[in-house]
């Protein structure tokens, strides 16, 4: 699928329809045996491209070798995805429209998954902040009767509106959904809670669509009463939350062995976001124990109900009150869980101890749990460890192993950051190991980091050309977006090495890209023949000029024809220099100052027939009467002083004032030698 996204850029021939639906089920399959519904945003990208190619170079009209479960298979990884890029949430509708509309071309042929994916495309646009198209779909299809509609997508609708903010819209939803028969009920309440309380964490939001959920006569469930409490909680809404609590603890839980641990955690939690020191919560929790045994319960505390008090510490960044939760436990003969240590590495990265990190990482690790429900913590771990000074390779590469071992998919800021260490230390194998394996999973937004970071190498002028090259070669093989501007930039970081090889392999680089984002251009070209006649390499400029003939891209410029004189100046061919400039007057544009003054410079280092040509240049500015400019007037005197002909640029400079009104400085006195450097000189 990579291939054919490259193929359709470059205009190239793609890889065979029956490979690409391979690639399809294969893709679908992988994630399906591994149940990793997850998929990033350039994934979604190839899919699209890949069906969308399928679809316009169909030859049968019933389908396009993939299956209707194969279809609904792909909407479901969309309904699971994750992206918030705006650019990509376009993507993910894009080829979720794309598979809802083969599914119903099928027509009778896909039965009663027309209905299921039209109940996926609409829970698609509703959650992936496209509600209103979702909304429409929803009433034209319940008005028509033309499909069974899952009632529970009004809910994912009011989400929706949630999502991006309506609130007026989230109450016309409501009208229409009891319209529809569908009521406002207490799940759909727990959805809309759900969102303000978990995601958006706005909990000005959450409080006025409870209240607007009681107002209606909703009893709040168990898991939205809650979602509520913890909000309360973690945001210093004790006041407002206190009633919720009472009630809850009143009516909701029974007298069970469960629903007790849940009383106790969540009394527990609220004394301790109310500021009860920790003795006060070690006795609290006894009262709870001792009561539980009058009641004849005999419930006995958890770790479970340790986990939150530690949350909530390191929530506030009370590390010291969160180990002495953990210390409360282990009194008590808790012996911490996988989520207890999940919380303490968490909190000791936040602190600053990732030595004390490392040790709790190892102690899962060699507990083979699962390890992470997010690699957040170990993202920040990694990308703590490569920021420290001196940077610890040895414990950097273990983790990294580990990480590899494990299939662990990193974050983009943390490659951006192992890929800067891996470079300081010249480790360019595992740099490109890392790169390649992670940076493919990326959209270009979250590559644009890891790219700039070896762009900024390649730039480095402190390191080595050789290493600055390996570099180069990582950045071009993984990164073919790089632009033609960075492009252009490391071309003339390898001329200021004097690595005019190099430099031409960069541009060469770019010439054989038909990306109009990468290919060369005529700025490309002007930078690329100054460096070569800085470095005075002929062989390179043949080979950029033969390149420059050949390419029906570029229209020649003055500027352009300037830096080639430049280039053939540096490398000791005037003759050819001239040539460019017969070239600039008899073109459209014609010269500028700049020419003018390059062609002078071709001159006085053209030993056979200089003098004769700066005297040519000179009687044609007088009898076009062009202004001659301080610059140009420096530049014949030079040509003539390359000639040997010191009396008269003796004459020249002193007539220079009463001539032109120009003082003679410097400049005009300055001996003609023949190492002069013509980089100097402007295009």
């Amino acid at each position: 699928m990579l291939e054919l996204n490259q193929a359709l850029a470059k205009h190239e021939r793609p890889p065979p329809r029956s490979t690409l639906t391979k690639a399809f089920n294969a893709f679908l399959l992988d994630r399906l045996v591994r149940q990793n519904l997850s998929v990033h945003g350039s994934q979604i990208g190839l899919l699209l491209v890949t069906l969308r190619y399928l679809q316009d170079t169909r030859t049968e009209p019933e389908g396009l070798g993939l299956s209707v479960e194969e279809l609904l298979n792909t909407m479901e990884l969309l309904k699971v995805s994750k992206s918030k890029e705006p650019e990509e949430l376009d993507t993910h509708i894009a080829l979720a429209q794309s598979l809802y509309e083969e599914v119903e071309r099928l027509g009778e042929l896909a039965g009663e998954s027309r209905d299921a994916a039209l109940n996926s495309l609409i829970k698609i646009l509703a959650l992936k902040k496209r509600p209103q198209e979702a909304q429409k779909l929803l009433e034209r299809h319940s008005e028509h009767g033309s499909a069974v509609i899952d009632p529970s997508q009004w809910k994912n609708v009011l989400v929706g509106y949630a999502l991006v903010g309506d609130q007026e819209k989230m109450f016309s939803a409501i009208e229409l959904m009891e319209k529809h028969g569908v009521p406002f009920d207490s799940h759909t309440h727990q959805a809309v809670i759900s969102y303000y309380a978990k995601t958006s964490k706005d909990v000005e939001m959450m409080k006025k669509w409870y209240e607007i959920g009681r107002a209606k006569g909703i009893e709040p469930t168990r898991r939205t009463d809650l979602l509520v409490l913890s909000s309360c909680i973690y945001h210093n809404e004790l006041a407002w939350g206190e009633p919720i609590l009472r009630s809850f603890l009143d009516t909701k839980l029974q007298k069970t062995s469960n629903d007790i641990k849940v009383s106790w955690k969540l009394i527990l939690q609220w004394a301790a976001a109310k500021g009860k020191r920790f003795e006060e919560i070690d006795r609290l929790l006894n009262v709870l124990v001792q009561k539980s045994q009058q009641e004849g319960l005999n419930v006995r505390p958890d770790i479970d109900m340790i986990n939150p008090l530690i949350k909530l510490a390191a929530s506030q960044g009370d590390i010291y009150a969160a180990e002495r939760y953990l210390a409360l436990g282990l009194k008590r003969g808790l012996q911490p869980d996988y989520k207890t240590k999940l919380l303490q590495f968490e909190y000791r990265i936040s602190s600053g101890d990732l030595d004390g990190a490392k040790a709790v990482y190892d102690e899962l690790k060699d507990k083979e749990y699962d390890m992470f429900d997010s690699v957040a913590p170990l993202d920040k771990l990694l990308v703590g460890l490569s920021k420290q000074n001196p940077v610890k390779h040895e414990v950097i590469m273990e983790l990294t192993e580990d990480v590899n071992e494990r299939n662990i998919r990193l974050g983009p800021d943390t490659v951006s950051a192992l890929a800067l260490v891996h470079l300081q230390r010249g480790s360019f194998q595992e740099l490109f190991n890392l790169v390649s394996t992670h940076a493919f999973r990326f959209s270009p937004k979250q590559r644009a980091p890891i790219r700039d970071v070896l762009v900024s190498y390649c730039l480095d002028r402190s390191a080595l050309t050789s290493k600055v090259w390996d570099a180069y070669n990582i950045l071009r093989q993984t990164f073919p977006e790089v632009g033609v501007e960075a492009r252009t930039q490391i071309m003339s970081a390898f001329f200021e090495r004097g690595r005019s090889d190099m430099a031409t392999h960069t541009f060469g680089h770019m010439r054989a890209l038909d990306l109009p984002d990468i290919r060369t251009t005529i700025e490309t070209y002007v930078v690329c023949f100054e460096g070569i006649g800085r470095c005075s390499d002929s062989e390179s400029l043949g080979l950029i000029y033969n390149m420059f003939k050949l390419d029906n891209t570029v229209e020649p410029t003055t500027r352009l024809y300037n830096s080639l004189m430049l280039a053939y100046i540096g490398c000791n061919n005037p003759m050819r220099a001239l040539q460019r400039w017969d070239d600039i007057v008899h073109s459209r544009e014609g010269p500028t100052y700049n020419s003018i003054e390059i062609a002078l410079r071709a001159c006085e280092i053209w030993r056979s027939d200089g003098e004769q040509r700066a005297r040519d240049i000179w009687n044609q500015l007088g009898r076009f009467k062009i202004q001659v400019t301080k610059d140009i007037y420096t530049a014949y005197v030079g040509a003539l002083a390359g000639q040997g002909l010191f009396d008269e640029c003796i004459r020249l400079i002193d007539d220079e004032e009463k001539e032109l009104h120009y003082t003679p400085d410097v400049q005009l006195y300055v001996p003609y030698n023949h190492d002069h450097e013509y980089g100097e000189v402007s295009c």
